[in-house]
């Protein structure tokens, strides 16, 4: 872990951030033993299949959801995990497309609550960026945010990346919904929330000017 020159911000987040991957491999631990338990469970069972004893199909079904529960726990472990240690170093290169798996992976859960799907598109060819990986996730929420409050139910936010003349492009866009198109002051109020993000990963942040979508693109250099 990077610990120069760090800013009582930073040294916080890195506080934070080697907190939550210590309690977040525990976890993943405790899931991994119960996905053991259940396993063993399962294959006692199945020494004797002829062997009739009360409840059997209901123990086998609540094995079957168990087994299916805990996998979901350790996707979200492991996510959470990965979250975690993008605060570790300052600056990193990342795959973009585990970059937008990953930001969409963690904000999903906000979106099916507001019945909204998020979508990342792979990128052809695939592309790396040279960024600050813990404050480029903190800007990538902050623009789905921006485009779930503008979306219509039932919709798709998507996440795709494109090259520019000396940088990437990191759009989220979706079909525009009911909300009436905002002035100038709507991204000034975002811009100067995620004035220190920004400045740091030395971006810029553009509104689609596209009549039918609504979201941002943010520039990287």
């Amino acid at each position: 872990m990077n610990r120069i020159n760090r800013t009582s911000n930073d040294q916080g987040t890195a506080f934070f951030g080697k907190m939550t991957a210590g309690i977040s491999h525990e976890l993943m631990n405790i899931l991994a033993i119960i996905r053991e338990r259940s396993g063993l469970i399962e294959d006692l069972m199945a020494l004797d299949k002829e062997a009739d004893f009360p409840y059997r199909d209901k123990l086998a079904a609540t094995l079957t959801s168990i087994r299916e529960q805990v996998g979901r726990g350790m996707q979200a472990g492991e996510k959470l995990n990965q979250l975690a240690h993008s605060m570790d170093e300052s600056r990193a290169r990342l795959q973009v497309d585990d970059l937008l798996d990953r930001i969409a992976f963690l904000m999903q859960r906000f979106a099916r609550l507001e019945k909204i799907e998020i979508k990342a598109v792979p990128t052809e060819p695939p592309m790396t960026v040279d960024t600050d990986p813990f404050r480029i996730l903190l800007v990538l929420a902050a623009c789905i945010e921006y485009c779930m409050d503008r979306t219509t139910v039932g919709g798709e936010i998507v996440l795709q990346c494109m090259p520019t003349q000396g940088g990437t492009a990191i759009r989220c866009s979706s079909d525009r919904g009911p909300n009436p198109v905002e002035g100038a002051e709507t991204i000034q109020h975002l811009q100067d929330r995620l004035r220190d993000p920004m400045e740091r990963l030395g971006a810029q942040l553009c509104v689609l000017s596209a009549d039918n979508q609504v979201g941002l693109e943010l520039i990287l250099p």
